[in-house]
């Protein structure tokens, strides 16, 4: 049966399940939706995260189910911007009658795998068109209320237009034939293991994540943080979902938001206990602006370019940013 969307309340948050038609449900689980987010869950998220903004998106692929956390509330993409990127450069391939170049591929492997900025996503986004490009890809993914931006980690956006398009970019329903899929797939499940948090967070065995993380503080926002991609069981069935923050004090006070509200999904939409993940090994510190990557790196006991590449490639460290060595622990 179709769910009712509740009345409007008066609180922080809209918390809401919907059935909705973005692909043909599976008959077993047809027209059931869970209680992904109860009441109450935004204020226990205000109460335990104070000062930080969320909102997620997800839909489950096998119920044809949607389910918001703060719909309609708009922040900015950090590094998430970069699923869409790839998306559009998939499409601008796919468009041509042609795979992806190796001038493509050397500039999506670094923005995709290791989060590096320019000149990786200037080039692909001025491939691609700029922000009318982008636009245009938007409206062919079905997203509806993003701002693009030159300055393209300040779009402005909601969950559930990053959540539509890594639907459509790594599950299908959309522009993207089989074969660019595969291609997302590929390099959103193979981004560094120090950079695997967000949306795996309380994954059980037995389910594969592709994924592409945000984090970059941002004046007047403070560390903006966010997870995107797909989890799935097997070969086809599972779900989207994207979660957005901002106002947090480091890049760590925000992943811990993220994997919260990633762990209650899972352990609705997924069930069993969570699998270790190769992240939850890494050997990580807290950065301060005005260190040198030579300085951080010594507490990690790891070459500063290493720690450099695998932390988002900046020219120096940001406050409050999270630092990593390359090696996980054994």
């Amino acid at each position: 049966m179709r769910t009712r969307r509740p009345a409007v309340l008066a609180v922080a948050a809209l918390l809401v399940p919907l059935l909705v038609p973005l692909l043909a449900a599976s008959p077993a689980r047809a027209g059931t939706c869970a209680n992904v987010f109860p009441a109450g869950y935004a204020d226990t998220l205000a109460r335990d995260f104070p000062n930080q903004r969320v909102t997620a998106s997800v839909f489950d692929t096998r119920s044809g189910c949607e389910y918001r956390l703060n719909h309609g509330l708009r922040l900015t993409t950090a590094s998430v911007i970069k699923a869409g990127v790839l998306g559009a450069v998939l499409l601008k391939a796919q468009d041509a009658g042609r795979g992806l170049t190796e001038w493509e591929r050397a500039r999506i492997r670094p923005m995709i795998q290791l989060s590096h900025n320019n000149p990786y996503v200037s080039d692909l986004y001025s491939h691609v068109g700029g922000v009318p490009g982008m636009d245009r890809a938007d409206r062919r993914w079905g997203s509806q209320s993003t701002t693009n931006s030159a300055s393209y980690g300040a779009t402005w956006t909601t969950a559930a237009d990053r959540t539509r398009i890594s639907l459509r970019m790594l599950h299908g329903g959309g522009a993207l034939h089989a074969t660019g899929r595969a291609e997302a797939w590929r390099y959103m499940s193979t981004v560094h293991p120090t950079q695997r948090w967000g949306i795996s967070a309380g994954v059980p065995s037995g389910w594969a994540v592709a994924s592409k993380n945000g984090f970059y503080p941002m004046r007047g926002y403070g560390w903006r943080v966010g997870s995107t991609g797909f989890v799935r069981q097997g070969s086809y069935g599972g779900y989207a979902l994207t979660v957005l923050t901002d106002g947090g004090s480091s890049q760590v006070q925000g992943m811990r938001l993220v994997e919260s509200v990633s762990r209650r999904v899972a352990s609705v939409l997924a069930g069993g206990p969570a699998a270790p993940r190769s992240v939850d090994r890494a050997v990580c510190t807290n950065a301060s602006s005005g260190e040198s990557w030579t300085a951080v790196a010594r507490r990690v006991s790891a070459d500063p370019a290493a720690v450099r590449a695998v932390s988002g490639g900046n020219p120096s460290p940001l406050q409050g940013q999270r630092a990593c060595s390359p090696t996980l622990r054994s």
